[in-house]
């Protein structure tokens, strides 16, 4: 049982839309709701990579998040348009053998530095609590060391802000980010929402 939202507007980028998309998750209605995270979804790039993904989930009966990485993750068009929400259950078995249902929700995306996209996120915002300009009036490049294939996201940024024209170098990636499973480059995800504190992490000062 599943529900695929392919809507024009954000439905999994606002906070408050993605925890009613979970929560439906969460009291059984669904086994997994697919929706998108970006500022708009144009059907044309992101249909033929939702194809794989339920064809995987369906005719090859993968786990949901193997079907996304292995769809949306080999995709980078699609993934570049458009982060992937996907709120799903599976069963864990603990240490007394007893298997509990658990749900979450994370978004898989792609960083694109060029794109202001650093990790996959476009509300990074400049650090200087004065100023907080948004991730397009932001130059990212990488800073340092570059490395390669599954360590990737070890690579450290660096940022100069256009607005208050700050500096910064040497930015890590932070924890809660991780690279996804693809073999191809630039692709991450993380759990959605972010907390308070993981939106610290990226600028953003509520």
């Amino acid at each position: 049982r599943g529900l695929v939202v392919c809507s024009c507007g954000s439905t999994g980028r606002v906070t408050k839309s993605a925890k009613l998309l979970k929560r439906m998750v969460e009291e059984d209605i669904f086994d997994f709701v697919l929706a998108f995270a970006g500022i708009s979804t144009l059907d044309a790039v992101v249909v033929p990579a939702l194809n794989r993904f339920v064809e995987n989930v369906y005719v090859y009966d993968m786990k949901l998040w193997e079907a996304l990485e292995e769809s949306f993750g080999e995709d980078r068009h699609a993934l570049n348009h458009s982060p992937v929400l996907l709120s799903f259950s599976d069963f864990k078995i603990d240490s007394n053998q007893k298997r509990h249902r658990v749900v979450d929700t994370r978004v898989l995306a792609y960083s694109n530095l060029q794109d202001g996209r650093p990790w996959g996120l476009d509300i990074f915002r400049c650090f200087n609590a004065t100023c907080q300009a948004p991730a397009y009036n932001i130059i990212f490049h990488p800073h340092g060391k570059q490395y390669y294939g599954k360590h990737w996201v070890e690579t450290k940024i660096r940022y100069s802000c256009l607005v208050c024209k700050e500096t910064v170098r040497g930015i890590s990636c932070p924890t809660w980010i991780h690279g996804a499973r693809s073999q191809n480059y630039g692709r991450v995800w993380y759990q959605w929402p972010l907390t308070p504190e993981q939106q610290r992490d990226i600028g953003i000062i509520s």
